[in-house]
């Protein structure tokens, strides 16, 4: 089991701080999400940072805007981006997808993995609004069923799945050929997402140590995000960078533990 950290986790600072932060703290790789940055830096830049740093982008994470839809033109232009890192997953969405439960497009997907030696492991959904649809994105029965009707490969996002009503603990023991990422980030039950993970919400220490006993082989992305709030403002001071470092390895060494 390898543990990552998300590119996002310090944004709105550039992105060569995760970089540096994820060798600091001993972190076996990096889940890059598709962020303006990314584009702006250009990927080339981007794989040039990993490659210095000896820091290697393991999964790649959907672009955080496009929250409606996600169709077979994105999808490819995802995969080649992710095949260009030579990344082993692809997180996407799976409330994005806005396909019936039956929908060819899945059958697609299952080619496309194989042809390219990825994995496009689909993301469960939490209880909001923009994630209602398709039904069996969040719901704990209808996830499953279609889990092991269409065999794809998953991202478990734990804290959505205890706000939905899904046990993390049974889903994982049950789906966990086809969990090849799991998102850890602390929750409340307000609705607040990517906190960190020393609330009383939920036992991540308790998880961890179940998912190891199976000698999980996927990867783990500590997803917390400590300057969210700083996102639609400027660029906060470097104080609040140093700050947000010593909350995630903080939680990073709380992963490690278990």
């Amino acid at each position: 089991m390898r543990l990552l950290l998300s590119s996002y986790s310090l944004e709105p600072f550039p992105l060569e701080e995760i970089f540096l932060l994820g060798r600091e703290i001993g972190a076996d790789g990096l889940e890059l999400v598709l962020t303006p940055e990314v584009f702006k830096l250009g990927l080339a830049k981007v794989k040039a940072l990993a490659e210095t740093h000896q820091f290697p982008v393991v999964n790649i994470h959907q672009p955080p805007w496009y929250v409606l839809f996600t169709g077979q033109g994105l999808m490819k232009k995802m995969i080649d981006q992710a095949v260009f890192f030579r990344a082993e997953n692809l997180v996407a969405h799976l409330a994005t997808m806005r396909r019936t439960f039956d929908s060819p497009f899945f059958e697609w997907i299952k080619g496309l993995e194989s042809n390219q030696n990825i994995n496009i492991a689909f993301e469960n959904a939490a209880p909001r609004k923009l994630e209602r649809w398709p039904s069996y994105a969040g719901s704990p029965e209808k996830l499953e069923e279609f889990v092991q009707k269409r065999k794809v490969d998953l991202t478990l996002d734990v804290a959505k799945a205890v706000l939905a009503g899904i046990d993390p603990y049974q889903f994982f023991q049950r789906n966990r050929e086809q969990i090849k990422v799991i998102h850890i980030h602390g929750f409340t039950h307000k609705g607040d997402f990517h906190v960190g993970c020393t609330g009383q919400e939920f036992d991540w220490l308790g998880f961890m140590s179940f998912v190891k006993k199976f000698n999980y082989l996927g990867t783990v992305t500590l997803e917390i995000f400590p300057l969210h709030k700083w996102f639609r403002f400027n660029l906060p001071p470097r104080q609040k960078l140093d700050e947000a470092k010593k909350i995630i390895a903080e939680n990073f060494d709380l992963l490690r533990r278990a």
